[in-house]
Protein backbone atom coordinates (compact mmCIF):
# COMPACT_ATOMS: atom_id res chain seq x y z
CA UNK A 1 0.00 0.00 0.00
CA UNK A 2 3.11 2.20 0.83
CA UNK A 3 4.74 1.52 -2.26
CA UNK A 4 1.75 1.93 -4.04
CA UNK A 5 0.90 5.39 -2.65
CA UNK A 6 4.97 6.76 -3.93
CA UNK A 7 4.41 5.43 -6.82
CA UNK A 8 1.01 7.69 -7.58
CA UNK A 9 2.84 10.70 -5.92
CA UNK A 10 5.63 10.97 -8.14
CA UNK A 11 3.35 10.06 -10.98
CA UNK A 12 1.60 13.31 -9.95
CA UNK A 13 4.48 15.80 -8.73
CA UNK A 14 6.96 15.18 -11.83
CA UNK A 15 4.54 16.67 -14.28
CA UNK A 16 3.92 19.82 -11.36
CA UNK A 17 5.49 23.04 -12.30
CA UNK A 18 8.44 23.50 -10.08
CA UNK A 19 8.25 26.49 -6.93
CA UNK A 20 10.54 28.09 -4.88
CA UNK A 21 10.74 26.93 -1.46
CA UNK A 22 13.55 28.51 0.35
CA UNK A 23 16.61 30.48 -0.63
CA UNK A 24 19.83 29.26 -1.28
CA UNK A 25 21.83 28.69 1.83
CA UNK A 26 18.82 28.51 4.43
CA UNK A 27 19.14 26.08 7.40
CA UNK A 28 16.65 23.46 8.18
CA UNK A 29 16.48 22.14 11.69
CA UNK A 30 13.80 19.56 12.51
CA UNK A 31 12.22 17.46 15.25
CA UNK A 32 10.18 14.75 15.05
CA UNK A 33 8.11 12.12 16.13
CA UNK A 34 8.22 8.66 14.32
CA UNK A 35 6.40 4.99 13.74
CA UNK A 36 8.29 2.58 11.65
CA UNK A 37 6.46 -0.99 10.41
CA UNK A 38 9.15 -3.67 10.12
CA UNK A 39 9.64 -6.45 7.41
CA UNK A 40 7.93 -9.56 8.78
CA UNK A 41 11.23 -11.45 8.62
CA UNK A 42 12.75 -9.32 11.77
CA UNK A 43 9.88 -10.64 13.88
CA UNK A 44 9.74 -7.03 15.22
CA UNK A 45 6.21 -5.04 16.18
CA UNK A 46 5.64 -1.44 14.85
CA UNK A 47 8.27 0.70 16.89
CA UNK A 48 8.08 4.19 18.11
CA UNK A 49 10.16 6.83 18.42
CA UNK A 50 11.75 10.32 17.95
CA UNK A 51 14.20 12.30 16.01
CA UNK A 52 15.83 15.43 14.44
CA UNK A 53 16.88 16.76 11.23
CA UNK A 54 18.99 19.49 9.78
CA UNK A 55 19.53 20.29 6.56
CA UNK A 56 20.30 23.35 3.95
CA UNK A 57 19.07 24.45 0.81
CA UNK A 58 21.66 24.25 -2.05
CA UNK A 59 18.97 26.08 -3.98
CA UNK A 60 15.85 27.41 -3.93
CA UNK A 61 14.01 23.98 -4.53
CA UNK A 62 17.12 21.10 -3.68
CA UNK A 63 17.96 20.60 -0.15
CA UNK A 64 20.63 18.13 2.00
CA UNK A 65 19.18 16.41 4.86
CA UNK A 66 20.55 14.27 7.70
CA UNK A 67 18.81 12.80 10.45
CA UNK A 68 18.78 10.74 13.00
CA UNK A 69 16.29 9.05 15.49
CA UNK A 70 15.60 6.19 17.76
CA UNK A 71 12.99 3.72 19.10
CA UNK A 72 11.45 0.66 20.79
CA UNK A 73 9.79 -2.31 19.59
CA UNK A 74 8.33 -5.30 20.32
CA UNK A 75 9.23 -8.85 19.66
CA UNK A 76 6.85 -11.94 19.66
CA UNK A 77 7.95 -15.31 21.02
CA UNK A 78 8.77 -13.87 24.11
CA UNK A 79 12.00 -12.18 22.87
CA UNK A 80 12.29 -8.71 24.66
CA UNK A 81 12.24 -5.61 23.09
CA UNK A 82 14.82 -3.68 21.16
CA UNK A 83 16.24 -0.33 20.52
CA UNK A 84 16.63 0.51 16.97
CA UNK A 85 18.70 3.28 15.81
CA UNK A 86 18.22 4.56 12.61
CA UNK A 87 20.73 7.32 10.52
CA UNK A 88 19.97 8.70 6.87
CA UNK A 89 21.05 11.25 4.94
CA UNK A 90 19.38 12.54 1.44
CA UNK A 91 18.50 14.97 -1.41
CA UNK A 92 14.89 16.48 -1.01
CA UNK A 93 13.50 18.54 -3.72
CA UNK A 94 10.38 20.65 -3.50
CA UNK A 95 8.89 19.91 -7.41
CA UNK A 96 5.58 21.52 -6.10
CA UNK A 97 4.18 24.49 -4.15
CA UNK A 98 0.60 25.98 -3.53
CA UNK A 99 -0.59 28.04 -0.83
CA UNK A 100 1.49 27.71 2.39
CA UNK A 101 1.91 23.94 1.39
CA UNK A 102 4.81 22.30 0.00
CA UNK A 103 5.43 18.59 -1.30
CA UNK A 104 8.99 17.09 -1.05
CA UNK A 105 10.28 14.00 -2.88
CA UNK A 106 13.50 12.51 -1.57
CA UNK A 107 16.13 9.83 -2.49
CA UNK A 108 18.82 9.16 0.00
CA UNK A 109 21.28 6.12 2.20
CA UNK A 110 20.73 5.30 5.67
CA UNK A 111 22.27 3.06 7.90
CA UNK A 112 20.20 1.08 10.80
CA UNK A 113 21.56 -0.55 14.02
CA UNK A 114 19.57 -3.06 16.70
CA UNK A 115 21.54 -5.25 19.03
CA UNK A 116 21.22 -8.71 16.75
CA UNK A 117 21.40 -6.78 13.47
CA UNK A 118 23.03 -4.31 11.56
CA UNK A 119 22.07 -3.11 7.45
CA UNK A 120 22.78 -0.15 5.10
CA UNK A 121 20.55 0.82 2.63
CA UNK A 122 18.46 2.72 0.28
CA UNK A 123 15.24 5.07 1.27
CA UNK A 124 12.88 7.20 -0.67
CA UNK A 125 10.64 10.09 0.59
CA UNK A 126 7.27 11.29 -0.46
CA UNK A 127 5.85 14.46 2.23
CA UNK A 128 4.76 17.69 2.69
CA UNK A 129 5.19 20.72 4.60
CA UNK A 130 2.85 23.29 5.86
CA UNK A 131 3.47 27.07 6.45
CA UNK A 132 2.80 27.91 10.11
CA UNK A 133 5.18 31.41 9.49
CA UNK A 134 7.74 32.66 8.29
CA UNK A 135 10.12 30.71 10.08
CA UNK A 136 8.41 27.59 10.86
CA UNK A 137 6.47 24.69 9.12
CA UNK A 138 5.04 21.80 10.14
CA UNK A 139 6.34 19.05 8.30
CA UNK A 140 5.16 15.18 7.71
CA UNK A 141 7.20 12.14 5.56
CA UNK A 142 6.41 8.69 4.62
CA UNK A 143 9.48 6.58 4.17
CA UNK A 144 10.41 3.73 2.67
CA UNK A 145 13.72 2.08 3.02
CA UNK A 146 15.57 -1.32 1.44
CA UNK A 147 18.30 -2.65 3.49
CA UNK A 148 21.08 -3.96 1.30
CA UNK A 149 21.72 -7.17 3.26
CA UNK A 150 18.57 -8.85 2.47
CA UNK A 151 16.45 -8.07 5.68
CA UNK A 152 13.81 -6.85 3.85
CA UNK A 153 12.53 -2.91 3.81
CA UNK A 154 10.54 -1.04 6.22
CA UNK A 155 8.28 1.91 6.52
CA UNK A 156 8.20 5.27 8.26
CA UNK A 157 6.23 7.70 9.32
CA UNK A 158 8.15 11.10 10.22
CA UNK A 159 5.64 14.08 11.57
CA UNK A 160 7.07 17.17 13.59
CA UNK A 161 7.96 20.62 13.09
CA UNK A 162 10.64 21.96 11.15
CA UNK A 163 12.79 25.20 11.77
CA UNK A 164 14.67 27.55 9.01
CA UNK A 165 17.13 30.09 9.16
CA UNK A 166 17.78 32.09 6.56
CA UNK A 167 21.53 33.35 5.02
CA UNK A 168 22.28 36.74 6.10
CA UNK A 169 21.94 39.51 3.19
CA UNK A 170 24.73 41.29 2.14
CA UNK A 171 24.02 45.10 1.91
CA UNK A 172 25.47 46.90 -0.60
CA UNK A 173 25.51 50.79 -0.90
CA UNK A 174 25.45 52.51 -3.90
CA UNK A 175 26.75 56.25 -3.85
CA UNK A 176 24.89 58.75 -6.31
CA UNK A 177 26.28 62.07 -7.28
CA UNK A 178 24.26 64.62 -7.74
CA UNK A 179 25.31 67.62 -9.09
CA UNK A 180 24.45 71.14 -7.98
CA UNK A 181 24.45 72.06 -3.68
CA UNK A 182 23.50 69.50 -1.42
CA UNK A 183 22.70 70.44 2.43
CA UNK A 184 21.64 68.07 5.21
CA UNK A 185 18.55 69.42 6.43
CA UNK A 186 15.36 69.04 8.10
CA UNK A 187 12.87 67.24 5.79
CA UNK A 188 10.89 70.59 5.56
CA UNK A 189 13.70 73.04 5.33
CA UNK A 190 14.93 74.85 2.34
CA UNK A 191 17.75 73.98 0.29
CA UNK A 192 20.24 76.62 -0.34
CA UNK A 193 19.93 76.51 -4.26
CA UNK A 194 16.12 77.07 -3.77
CA UNK A 195 16.58 79.82 -1.82
CA UNK A 196 19.00 81.07 -3.94
CA UNK A 197 16.56 80.48 -6.86
CA UNK A 198 14.38 82.44 -5.18
CA UNK A 199 16.36 85.53 -4.70
CA UNK A 200 17.50 85.59 -7.75
CA UNK A 201 14.11 85.19 -8.97
CA UNK A 202 13.36 88.58 -6.73
CA UNK A 203 16.16 90.78 -7.97
CA UNK A 204 14.75 90.35 -11.07
CA UNK A 205 12.00 91.53 -10.92
CA UNK A 206 12.79 94.58 -8.83
CA UNK A 207 15.33 95.18 -11.83
CA UNK A 208 12.19 94.95 -13.80
CA UNK A 209 10.01 97.28 -11.80
CA UNK A 210 12.27 99.50 -11.51
CA UNK A 211 13.34 99.63 -15.10
CA UNK A 212 9.99 100.83 -15.71
CA UNK A 213 11.48 104.48 -15.88
CA UNK A 214 8.48 106.35 -14.88
CA UNK A 215 6.72 107.18 -11.64
CA UNK A 216 4.75 105.41 -9.73
CA UNK A 217 1.04 106.62 -8.45
CA UNK A 218 -1.61 104.51 -6.56
CA UNK A 219 -4.79 104.39 -7.57
CA UNK A 220 -5.99 105.77 -3.98
CA UNK A 221 -4.11 106.20 -0.85
CA UNK A 222 -6.38 103.49 1.02
CA UNK A 223 -5.98 101.16 -1.79
CA UNK A 224 -2.16 101.68 -1.62
CA UNK A 225 -2.59 100.66 2.24
CA UNK A 226 -4.46 97.77 1.64
CA UNK A 227 -2.00 96.37 -0.27
CA UNK A 228 1.32 96.96 2.56
CA UNK A 229 -0.74 95.81 5.11
CA UNK A 230 1.09 92.48 7.03
CA UNK A 231 -0.54 89.25 8.14
CA UNK A 232 0.75 87.71 10.98
CA UNK A 233 0.76 84.02 12.16
CA UNK A 234 1.17 82.21 15.47
CA UNK A 235 4.14 80.86 16.31
CA UNK A 236 5.31 78.14 14.24
CA UNK A 237 2.47 78.13 12.38
CA UNK A 238 1.52 78.74 8.83
CA UNK A 239 -2.45 78.63 9.02
CA UNK A 240 -4.66 81.80 8.29
CA UNK A 241 -5.87 83.60 11.10
CA UNK A 242 -9.31 84.90 10.79
CA UNK A 243 -7.77 88.19 11.08
CA UNK A 244 -5.30 86.95 8.41
CA UNK A 245 -7.82 85.91 5.69
CA UNK A 246 -10.04 88.99 6.52
CA UNK A 247 -6.74 91.03 5.20
CA UNK A 248 -6.31 88.96 2.14
CA UNK A 249 -9.75 89.77 1.42
CA UNK A 250 -9.00 93.54 1.61
CA UNK A 251 -6.07 92.59 -0.94
CA UNK A 252 -8.13 90.68 -3.53
CA UNK A 253 -10.63 93.50 -3.76
CA UNK A 254 -7.77 95.54 -4.99
CA UNK A 255 -6.41 92.51 -7.04
CA UNK A 256 -9.53 92.84 -8.86
CA UNK A 257 -9.72 96.43 -9.89
CA UNK A 258 -5.99 96.34 -10.79
CA UNK A 259 -5.86 93.61 -13.68
CA UNK A 260 -1.93 94.38 -14.27
CA UNK A 261 -0.80 94.45 -10.74
CA UNK A 262 2.00 91.52 -10.27
CA UNK A 263 3.25 91.45 -6.11
CA UNK A 264 5.88 89.28 -4.25
CA UNK A 265 4.50 87.56 -0.52
CA UNK A 266 7.52 87.02 1.43
CA UNK A 267 7.50 84.61 4.42
CA UNK A 268 9.02 85.78 7.30
CA UNK A 269 10.11 84.09 11.26
CA UNK A 270 10.76 84.79 14.38
CA UNK A 271 14.27 83.95 15.94
CA UNK A 272 13.14 80.42 17.81
CA UNK A 273 14.69 77.65 15.51
CA UNK A 274 17.43 76.74 13.49
CA UNK A 275 17.98 79.14 10.45
CA UNK A 276 17.21 76.47 7.60
CA UNK A 277 13.57 75.38 9.43
CA UNK A 278 12.77 79.18 9.95
CA UNK A 279 13.82 79.74 6.27
CA UNK A 280 11.63 76.58 5.11
CA UNK A 281 8.95 78.52 8.04
CA UNK A 282 8.92 81.14 6.20
CA UNK A 283 8.01 79.25 2.42
CA UNK A 284 5.08 77.66 4.35
CA UNK A 285 3.54 80.99 5.43
CA UNK A 286 4.02 82.50 1.98
CA UNK A 287 2.58 79.64 0.03
CA UNK A 288 -0.39 79.83 2.48
CA UNK A 289 -1.19 83.38 1.88
CA UNK A 290 -0.65 82.31 -1.88
CA UNK A 291 -3.35 79.51 -2.03
CA UNK A 292 -5.98 81.72 -0.33
CA UNK A 293 -5.70 84.48 -2.46
CA UNK A 294 -5.47 82.07 -5.65
CA UNK A 295 -8.90 80.26 -4.29
CA UNK A 296 -10.38 83.39 -4.41
CA UNK A 297 -9.91 83.50 -7.96
CA UNK A 298 -6.85 85.73 -8.23
CA UNK A 299 -4.47 84.39 -11.16
CA UNK A 300 -1.52 82.45 -9.54
CA UNK A 301 0.45 83.85 -12.57
CA UNK A 302 0.35 87.58 -10.89
CA UNK A 303 1.13 86.25 -7.48
CA UNK A 304 5.43 85.09 -6.66
CA UNK A 305 6.49 83.95 -3.00
CA UNK A 306 9.83 84.24 -1.39
CA UNK A 307 10.82 83.64 2.41
CA UNK A 308 13.04 85.66 4.61
CA UNK A 309 13.34 82.92 7.60
CA UNK A 310 14.40 85.09 10.66
CA UNK A 311 15.95 87.82 8.37
CA UNK A 312 15.28 91.51 8.23
CA UNK A 313 13.01 91.24 11.65
CA UNK A 314 10.90 93.96 12.29
CA UNK A 315 11.62 93.99 16.25
CA UNK A 316 15.37 92.69 17.40
CA UNK A 317 15.90 90.73 20.18
CA UNK A 318 14.29 87.64 22.20
CA UNK A 319 10.48 88.18 23.76
CA UNK A 320 6.93 86.97 22.36
CA UNK A 321 6.19 90.47 21.45
CA UNK A 322 9.24 90.24 19.23
CA UNK A 323 8.18 87.20 18.12
CA UNK A 324 4.65 87.90 17.31
CA UNK A 325 5.54 91.29 15.20
CA UNK A 326 8.23 89.12 13.18
CA UNK A 327 5.91 85.75 12.32
CA UNK A 328 4.27 87.96 9.33
CA UNK A 329 3.81 87.55 5.43
CA UNK A 330 4.68 90.98 2.93
CA UNK A 331 3.33 91.81 0.21
CA UNK A 332 5.51 93.82 -2.04
CA UNK A 333 4.49 95.26 -5.61
CA UNK A 334 6.87 94.07 -8.49
CA UNK A 335 4.82 95.26 -11.88
CA UNK A 336 1.92 97.68 -12.37
CA UNK A 337 0.26 99.88 -14.16
CA UNK A 338 0.23 103.40 -13.15
CA UNK A 339 -3.10 103.29 -11.47
CA UNK A 340 -1.42 101.07 -8.75
CA UNK A 341 1.96 100.37 -7.32
CA UNK A 342 4.46 100.48 -3.81
CA UNK A 343 7.44 102.53 -3.51
CA UNK A 344 10.47 100.79 -3.48
CA UNK A 345 12.33 99.50 -0.97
Amino acid sequence: MFKTAIMVGVAVLVGAVPATAQQRGTMEFGAFGSNTSWDASLNMNSSWGAGARVGVFITPRLSAEFEGGGGSASRGSGLEDVNVGLLAGRLTFVPFKTGGVSFLLGLGANHTDTYFFESYGLDGLLGAKIRLSDFVALRVDGIQSWMANGNGSNASLHLGLSFYRNPGVNTVTNTVMVAGPQLAQRPDSVSAYETRRLRASEASYLALRDSLGRPYAASSAEALATMQQVIHFQNDQSSLSDSAKAILDDKVTVFRANPAMRIVISGFASQPGTADYNMALGLRRAESAKAYLVSRDVDPIRIEIATKGEGQLLVEGPGEVADAQNRRGQFRLLIADPYLAAPKQ
